[in-house]
């Protein structure tokens, strides 16, 4: 097309202008597009390359502090990626247990066998509890009897830390309660032993013949989840041969946050006013009203609650294998902490309670050989970490003999220690930015 008269006609770039005036305006466009690319590649670009490493590096996949307690079993996860981390190292100001796999447990078909007996001592308006941590799978199966009448018992589920709601301290309310929705996997029976032997309770089988082992056993092909605390209590010689004694006392509440990552198993909780009770006659309560509020307290997490009748033969868990006794089985369907809560609706007399827990626990299903790197019995280990794998580490902290409990929780670090490999893009990155720069 050729310009008409008057007419300035200039091509840039291949592009057919009418004037200068409209030249000057694209020139100035691309300058400002050129400063603003220019801006990004030298000052944003560069800033967010050497801030991300330093973020990942200082919060993503920073330390992370663990506070575990005896009989822990964790698996550590949180901070720690196979791309970003080339080994994985923990320490611990106490010795620990531990063991690498190549993926997530799994659980076996196989299960542990644990035998507690306990014996308590319930004044009126008190009450004592025994908490377990349990995954899908287990079951619980508990015969109990009372020396005189009043005893009643209370399952709940809850969290790790039971709420009393204040009934420690003896504070009541009259207000109703509502059952938990799984409260019809505890069933209840009352027989004889001699009923009792014609109900057989089928179960998978049991690894070691029902033993209980306190070692952790890598090359194992399955690993126990159960550590608890020993020492004397009173019975007989005859029965510390075939049954595990735990009688853990009221462990004090550590007000430190407790990370714990993905809880396998945990120590057997025990508390309750029971245990330090001191008269007070002054003090009007009535045990209606101490039924009401536990009621109330654990409203919507209540799986059973049942009287059972009393005995003046009740005097011992050895009556338990003889004589009339009450008889819960629970089958647990959910991971979670399930409480065990005693308590005695009687004004005259303390009651005399006594129970035999026979649970029985899944187990871990781990490699054997050269494929399980374990470390034992150390306070520092380090595992390799092959590239983006999903590798996994599992911790236990071992039960000490001897040990009532501990007052404050030992201290685990996880560390991911850096692939440099990886961090060594971003700074690379950058040049490769500022090369660009001129050719802009």
């Amino acid at each position: 097309m050729k310009p008409s008269a008057g007419e300035n006609v200039i091509y840039y770039n291949g592009v057919r202008y009418s004037s200068i005036t409209n030249l000057g305006k694209i020139g100035s466009m691309h300058g400002v597009k050129r400063v603003v690319v220019f801006c990004i590649m030298t000052t944003v670009l560069p800033a967010a390359l050497i801030i991300t490493p330093l973020y990942l590096r200082h919060v993503v996949f920073a330390d992370v502090p663990y506070a575990l307690t005896e009989s822990d079993v964790v698996e550590i996860k949180n901070g720690i990626s196979s791309i970003f981390c080339a080994a994985h190292s923990l320490q611990m100001n106490a010795t620990f247990n531990a063991i690498q796999l190549h993926k997530s447990p799994i659980l076996s078909d196989q299960r542990k066998h644990i035998r507690l007996r306990k014996a308590m001592s319930l004044p009126d308006d008190t009450l004592e509890y025994w908490g377990f941590y349990l995954l899908k799978g287990a079951t619980v199966n508990l015969k109990v009897c009372s020396r005189y009448d009043g005893a009643r018992i209370l399952v709940v589920r809850g969290e790790k830390n039971l709420q009393t709601c204040g009934l420690m301290e003896r504070n009541f309310s009259k207000i109703g309660a509502t059952m938990h929705r799984e409260y019809k996997q505890v069933k209840v029976t009352f027989e004889s032993a001699e009923d009792a032997k014609d109900h057989i309770l089928t179960e998978p089988p049991l690894m070691d013949g029902g033993e209980i082992v306190d070692d952790f056993h890598p090359h194992s092909e399955d690993l126990l989840l159960d550590k608890t605390k020993h020492h004397s209590s009173k019975i007989t010689k005859d029965e510390l041969q075939h049954d595990l004694l735990v009688d853990d006392d009221k462990d004090k509440v550590n007000r430190v946050k407790r990370d714990t990552g993905h809880l396998l198993d945990t120590k057997i909780e025990h508390g309750g006013n029971a245990l330090n009770f001191t008269d007070s006659s002054s003090e009007e309560t009535s045990a209606s009203s101490f039924e009401t509020s536990l009621l109330d307290c654990y409203n919507g997490q209540i799986l059973l609650t049942e009287a059972f009748p009393p005995s003046h033969l009740c005097t011992g868990t050895h009556y338990l294998e003889n004589g009339e006794r009450m008889e819960t089985i629970h089958s647990i369907v959910s991971d979670g902490y399930y409480y065990y809560i005693f308590y005695s609706d009687n004004d005259r007399e303390v009651n005399d309670i006594y129970g035999v827990f026979d649970i029985h626990k899944p187990t871990l299903l781990v490699p054997t050989g050269s494929e399980a790197k374990t470390c034992n019995n150390i306070t520092e280990c380090v595992f390799p970490m092959e590239f983006w794998t999903d590798e996994t580490v599992i911790v236990e902290v071992p039960t000490k003999e001897g040990i009532v409990y501990q007052q404050n929780d030992t201290i685990l670090i996880s560390t991911c220690q850096p692939r440099m490999s990886i961090y060594i893009i971003f700074p690379v990155a950058i040049m490769f930015l500022i090369l660009a720069c001129a050719f802009i």
